[in-house]
């Protein structure tokens, strides 16, 4: 009868940090999904940088539409930036060696 008794304590007490280390892996898995996002948003704006940087060694390519683009390339820099602290951060706060991808 006490051996049933500390069975039922052992999984009561055993049930807590089981839930805990669940809910820590959810977490890390949608840490994983949103680093993925970001890392896809910075490959957009590294894609249309690249445009912009080819259209800008064409012969035809006006004074106006070079300077339009120069301030588009600045602002994906930024953008680039922004979105690459973002995962900086994120990953801040997750253990040293957890694979990502």
């Amino acid at each position: 009868m006490e051996y049933s008794n500390t069975l039922q304590k052992l999984g009561r007490d055993l049930a807590e940090p089981l839930r805990l280390r669940r809910t820590m892996s959810e977490d890390a898995e949608a840490r994983r999904e949103v680093v993925r996002r970001l890392f896809y948003l910075i490959t957009v704006a590294a894609e249309e940088a690249a445009t912009l940087a080819v259209e800008g060694q064409s012969r035809r390519f006006s004074r106006d539409h070079a300077r339009a683009s120069a301030v588009n390339l600045r602002e994906m820099g930024t953008k680039i930036e922004i979105l690459s602290s973002a995962i900086t951060k994120l990953l801040e706060g997750s253990g040293q060696g957890d694979e990502i991808a």
